[in-house]
């Protein structure tokens, strides 16, 4: 069984301040909530061992601040498609995670990522209502030996966690 973890990037500076939406930079509340999540993501057992990740600055800067709490063991792999891809997209990206990760995480945005929980767990993008706030992650045990093998209801999902949640810790 593989682990994955799907998660929205962290909160950005407002559109209208940036030449284009992809060189949005994470404010300061997102650059904490990045690390709360990363910090909450050590708990986890396999830790994680590959972060494929946008590179809309905003997604890049979270994936960066997750990746040192794994460094020496996730690479952070940046694909162009992830920007704007669709919950199909984002699984055939995920089929070409190497077979012997057995923890990937994915950041992204929304909405892709919220169908992509859905159809990982029940079956169809979009069927299963899953709130990805900014900074949220769903940790979901996918049923499959080899990262090839992922499929719309592959999944089960674990955990839904929200930064704001593990503010109040």
């Amino acid at each position: 069984m593989k682990k994955l973890t799907i998660l929205r990037h962290a909160k950005a500076e407002p559109p209208e301040n940036y030449p284009g939406d992809s060189v949005r930079p994470l404010t300061k509340r997102g650059e904490k909530d990045a690390a709360l999540i990363a910090t909450f993501l050590t708990q986890l057992d396999p830790l994680v061992d590959w972060v494929l990740s946008s590179p809309a600055l905003r997604a890049e800067q979270t994936a960066k601040i997750v990746a040192k709490h794994f460094s020496g063991i996730a690479p952070v792999i940046y694909d162009e498609q992830i920007y704007e891809a669709d919950a199909g997209l984002l699984l055939t990206l995920l089929r070409s995670i190497p077979p012997e990760q057995e923890h990937a995480l994915l950041v992204g945005h929304n909405p892709s990522l919220e169908s992509l929980v859905a159809g990982l767990c029940s079956g169809a993008p979009g069927s299963l209502e899953c709130r990805l706030t900014t900074a949220g992650m769903a940790h979901i045990h996918v049923e499959i030996m080899r990262w090839d093998q992922i499929r719309w209801g592959a999944g089960v999902l674990q955990l839904l966690v929200q930064p704001r949640v593990l503010r109040k810790r």
